[in-house]
């Protein structure tokens, strides 16, 4: 092809490409979750990334909205990138709940598409991995999904300690209207987006964007602030504090209960050694569906990175697609984030440390070589087998692999039904080993 002719080869703005090192985390992280989901009893579902422009606009809230990648289709429909996968959901738990079991437990992974302006670890094409339940209010419910993210995180390797702060729309709000009595319900929005920006942009810019709200007030601001940053010495918010705030005949007294309950049982679960639950009324998520809980998690080895997972309830959700009353409660896992998370802690192994090579010598022994390559993959072991003639070719394949163990076979191998073994890391090698005893040997080495 002419030089002319040719295309640059380049990516997107705010995506990015996954090598096989960083694929592996992933799948590996996957894996995790998809075990745990499983022991606890959730169920895989699957919706389609593109849906109705009008399913996925208005759920989010505004700023949400223009995040949206949508356009109009071969068929003259208005349609849309889901931004998340919880509004689908909302839209299958319509469609399909007479066949559902409620309550109904799903684990769904999947892609989605946000046009935010992409950061360290934050990209306009991620993967959540979601973990909902619907059709039941109740604090158990909200314990579920909290001690079933916990037990996750607390497997992925490598991950560390890690925080899951955990805060309440409903008690936000009331303190929100007690602290700025002035502005009206756009104005309470406006208050828990510039809430949500808190750890982003800190407090005396966040002070600035309430006081700016119509009807509010710089006094207000400071009330406000106050009251949803202080700490008692275990690092949760005061809830005494937020009581004696609201007064004793507040009607959000009984959220209060059941966010003391939930935290109580978290914690008493033990779920995960390194992980731990903070009571943190500062926490507002941006998007305008959630209802009651909602909470961020973050690695403490990584301050200012951000959330790896969150979430909330949303009980009004699915109103807009069934007459039926289902609220719901959910978390995801920002698989992609948590992966950035994991390359900027330096825990992402390079190679194939968990595989063998088979090195073939002569020609004539290939189809013994891949004898032994079956029989090790009929056993579990994982392995690669030498595509091209030379021999050193071969062994420096292996080393760029990060193969630990390299089996050299080659017409006298053949003949006497033997291997040679090469450990890479200090160049010692075994010849004429037994070729029944292959897959032990290398099970017992990896």
């Amino acid at each position: 092809m002419a030089t002319s002719n040719r295309i640059e080869p380049r990516k997107l703005k705010g995506f990015r490409d996954y090598p096989p090192d960083l694929m592996r985390v992933r799948y590996g992280i996957i894996d995790v979750i998809r075990e745990q989901s499983h022991l606890a009893g959730f169920q895989m579902i699957a919706t389609p990334a593109l849906e109705y422009a009008e399913t996925l606009l208005g759920q989010g809230g505004d700023e949400t909205d223009k995040e949206v990648y949508r356009f109009v289709d071969h068929g003259e429909r208005e349609v849309a990138l889901r931004f998340d996968l919880t509004v689908p959901f909302a839209r299958f738990i319509a469609e399909n709940q007479g066949t559902l079991a409620f309550p109904f437990k799903k684990l769904q992974i999947g892609d989605v598409w946000r046009g935010e302006k992409p950061q360290k670890g934050r990209y306009r094409e991620f993967t959540q991995c979601d973990l909902d339940i619907i059709g039941v209010d109740s604090a158990s419910a909200d314990i579920e999904i909290l001690a079933t993210l916990q037990k996750i995180l607390g497997k992925v390797p490598d991950a560390g300690a890690f925080t899951q702060a955990v805060g309440n729309r409903v008690i936000l709000s009331a303190l929100i209207r007690r602290a700025l009595p002035g502005i009206d319900k756009g104005g309470e929005g406006g208050a828990l987006v510039a809430l949500d920006k808190l750890a982003k942009i800190g407090v005396d810019k966040v002070k600035g964007m309430l006081a700016a709200l119509a009807g509010a007030s710089p006094g207000g601001a400071d009330e406000l602030l106050a009251v949803v940053c202080q700490k008692t010495a275990s690092g949760d918010t005061d809830l005494a504090q937020v009581e004696a705030f609201l007064g004793a005949d507040t009607p959000v007294r009984a959220d209060l209960d059941r966010m003391r309950l939930i935290a109580a049982t978290v914690r008493a679960m033990a779920t995960a050694p390194h992980g731990r639950l903070v009571v943190d009324l500062s926490i507002a998520r941006g998007l305008g569906y959630y209802t009651g809980v909602v909470f961020e998690t973050t690695l403490d080895g990584l301050p200012g990175f951000g959330s790896i997972s969150s979430g909330g309830r949303y009980n009004d959700l699915a109103s807009r697609f069934s007459s039926r009353e289902l609220p719901g409660v959910g978390g995801s896992v920002g698989l992609d984030r948590l992966v950035a998370g994991l390359e900027e802690l330096q825990k992402v192994a390079a190679g194939r440390s968990d595989m063998a090579f088979i090195a073939v010598a002569t020609d004539d022994a290939v189809p013994y070589a891949f004898q032994l390559a079956e029989s090790l993959r009929a056993g579990g072991v994982a392995c690669d087998i030498g595509l091209t003639p030379k021999l050193g070719a071969q062994f420096k394949h292996a080393d760029r692999l990060g193969c630990p163990f390299v089996v050299t076979v080659g017409s006298d191998e053949q003949a006497k039904k033997t291997y040679a073994l090469k450990t890479m890391k200090t160049g010692g090698e075994e010849r004429d080993l037994p070729a029944a005893g292959l897959v032990a040997k290398l099970r017992s080495l990896t």
